[in-house]
């Protein structure tokens, strides 16, 4: 067992999300890329500057790092993004206990959530920092995102990987088992789901996101202005079931067995989302009350 705080969890939250983690010649690093390929976000009424922003949050990260892991942290430019580029100065426990914990892997590509998080003993608190942490780097919340009802979502984007389809999966069980936080679906990045091989979305409406918020400033006044509009509109929010009934089939799609797919579900053919979760491992199952839901009306 690692012992694992808030911070702790909130860095590992995004090393999970877009982490690299590399050892040679005696540097041991970390880099986390966060994406600002839409410089302006809008709210309703909100429209901030997406790169000075998180330029401001990322100061604010470093220096709750720099407590956390007694390394030295910068933060560089790059095209369309800005990385924190963690080095650290000796092999001391918080850098042990990484490598430890994300099981010889080295990248995003190929993480999977720690299992600490999915036990069912761990505080919510230490739980919540994580999924935050993995927000704020692979989150968006935006007008694009809204369901075809109006209401608001944030999507936690999971960049679309052979290694790495469980996680979404991981995810959704974190947040729905762990939290309480009602997951809506996963739009998969599969050919089935008319999206190719697209990053995978998690979709989770506005107002239970405010159970886990933003640290970055401009994302967190979205989310509140998107989360008081939709609480005036009223409505439930139920959690994915686990199942649903399909409303209509796909056709077949030459790419089932593309490479490119997990052995879980190379050569097979899928008519709704939840039918992957449920091949990827997923274990909920509706209870009586849940067995009406419709799918969603919008394209999976």
């Amino acid at each position: 067992m690692h012992y694992i705080d808030l911070d702790y969890a909130y860095f590992l939250g995004m090393v999970i999300a877009r982490g690299v983690i590399s050892e040679s010649g005696g540097v041991r690093q970390v880099t986390i890329n966060f994406p600002h390929s839409s410089l302006e976000v809008h709210g309703i009424h909100i429209s901030v500057d997406q790169e000075v922003s998180i330029k401001l949050g990322l100061t604010a990260i470093r220096e709750r790092m720099l407590d956390l892991l007694n390394a030295d942290i910068s933060i560089v430019d790059v095209e369309g993004s800005i990385d924190l580029v963690i080095r650290f100065l000796r092999n001391a426990m918080p850098w042990r206990s990484l490598l430890a914990i994300v099981d010889g892997q080295h990248s995003f590509r190929s993480f999977r959530v720690p299992g600490i998080f999915m036990q069912p003993d761990t505080p919510a608190d230490i739980k919540r920092e994580f999924i935050k942490g993995f927000a704020d780097v692979a989150g968006n919340v935006r007008h694009a995102n809204r369901y075809v009802d109006g209401r608001n979502r944030v999507r936690l984007d999971v960049l679309n990987y052979i290694q790495n389809w469980s996680v979404p999966v991981d995810l959704c069980l974190l947040l729905q088992e762990g939290l309480n936080v009602p997951v809506q679906n996963i739009t998969w990045g599969h050919p089935n789901m008319n999206r190719g091989f697209r990053e995978h979305q998690i979709n989770i409406f506005a107002v239970p996101f405010l159970k886990i918020g933003f640290s970055f400033r401009h994302k967190q006044q979205v989310l509140e202005e998107f989360a008081q509009h939709d609480m005036l509109k009223g409505g439930s929010y139920q959690e994915c079931p686990g199942r649903r009934i399909i409303r209509r089939r796909k056709e077949p799609d030459p790419r089932e067995s593309d490479p490119h797919l997990p052995l879980e579900l190379n050569g097979r053919h899928f008519d709704s989302y939840w039918q992957i979760c449920k091949a990827l491992g997923c274990p909920r199952e509706p209870q009586p009350n849940q067995l009406p839901l419709l799918e969603p009306l919008e394209s999976e």
